[in-house]
């Protein structure tokens, strides 16, 4: 009997202490706070920077989502400025990216020929052109009715001269209160993990 009645008050005790931690204690546990300062000062090669410093960055992304796209796009960009990079104007960017999709230049660089890259970058006089594939799974709902999304993002870099930079394919999980906050917390994720290399 004493031991039924302690194992009483002890699930009454968790049971009042989860309920005082409410939901934001819950959700504390599983999200990382979205980062907005994308200034990093990341790997070097011989104390460089590996993107290129001088001229303009073009950023070629892929997905089967073109909010996706827009999204990762977007963060790479920003990312990209905070570094003190030059990114081109956006008429030059949007001739870019229907070239790329003409030529399937983005297919081809991340499977290793970086020729029409190198094309693309001697056509619009760009430095380098950042190329990415994004992927966002659909979100789940979690036990704590939160959703759980998931990302991943191949990202690499073709300078003017045909070298390749990166390649690295970068994993986001992450949970938020709705499917489309989840998915862009895990995009951004993947895609901030998959750009630090580049720096």
């Amino acid at each position: 009997m004493r031991k039924i009645f302690l194992a009483l008050i002890l699930v009454l005790l968790i049971t009042s202490l989860a309920s005082a931690a409410g939901l934001g204690g819950k959700l504390d546990n599983y999200v990382e706070s979205p980062r907005y300062d994308y200034s990093y000062g990341g790997s070097t090669e011989n104390g460089r920077s590996v993107l290129p410093k001088k001229g303009d960055i073009a950023v070629v992304v892929t997905g089967d989502n073109p909010q996706h796209v827009k999204t990762a796009e977007a963060i790479i960009v920003e990312m990209l400025r905070s570094n003190g990079y030059r990114v081109v104007d956006e008429a030059k960017m949007r001739r870019i990216r229907q070239a790329a999709a003409r030529a399937k230049a983005a297919r081809y660089a991340l499977e290793g020929n970086v020729d029409a890259i190198m094309r693309l970058n001697a056509s619009y006089s760009a430095a380098a052109t950042v190329v990415a594939r994004v992927s966002a799974g659909y979100p789940v709902v979690n036990e704590f009715n939160l959703y759980t999304g998931t990302a991943s993002a191949a990202i690499m870099a073709v300078t003017s001269r045909g070298t390749k930079l990166g390649g690295k394919t970068s994993m986001g999980k992450q949970v938020g209160y709705t499917d489309d906050e989840a998915s862009y917390k895990a995009i951004m994720s993947a895609v901030e993990s998959g750009m630090y290399q580049m720096f």
